[in-house]
């Protein structure tokens, strides 16, 4: 009786999501992709000049990005993703950009879908380090989810766009 007990209070701790490194998405939630933790915000401001507001909530740059070598046969491009706090938010790499990967976080998932949450405690606008990783300079196309709601968008990931 006290092993059982003792499981059920672990089961409890955990919240009965799963593993502890896979937070409970919700039934809706698609499964599988990363999510970035809240607590990485870096501090972030109002979308300014070079940005571009995708759904009222997610904020992409609009200047062609530099690349580096990242060491492992991609290249990446440094650039910070801003979100507006309280709203949860998807981006998906489409399938199209193979072997294109982002990543946002302090460390912080990568992958072809990246999910930040509503981050409840935040106000304003959250900024997370990461960026685009590509196979050669190109223009990254993005789906971007909010509110049930999608919007595709493009980053210039030292190349142009032709749209």
């Amino acid at each position: 009786m006290r092993i059982l007990g003792a499981m059920l209070c672990l089961s409890l701790v955990a919240g009965c999501s799963g593993s502890p490194e896979e937070p409970d998405a919700g039934p809706s939630a698609p499964a599988g992709p990363g999510v970035v933790d809240c607590g990485h915000d870096i501090g972030g401001r109002p979308p300014g000049a070079g940005s571009r507001l995708i759904l009222d909530a997610v904020v992409l740059p609009t200047a062609r990005l530099q690349v580096s070598d990242s060491g492992d046969g991609r290249l990446f491009a440094k650039a910070g993703l801003l979100v507006r706090a309280g709203t949860a938010v998807e981006l998906t790499v489409d399938p199209a950009a193979a072997d294109t990967t982002i990543g946002w976080g302090s460390p912080g998932p990568e992958g072809t879908t990246i999910r930040v949450p509503a981050c409840p405690d935040a106000v304003g606008w959250l900024a997370f380090a990461g960026g685009y990783h590509v196979p050669r300079p190109m223009c990254v196309p993005l789906i971007v989810r909010v509110n049930g709601r999608e919007q595709r968008a493009e980053v210039r990931v030292g190349a142009d766009c032709e749209s």
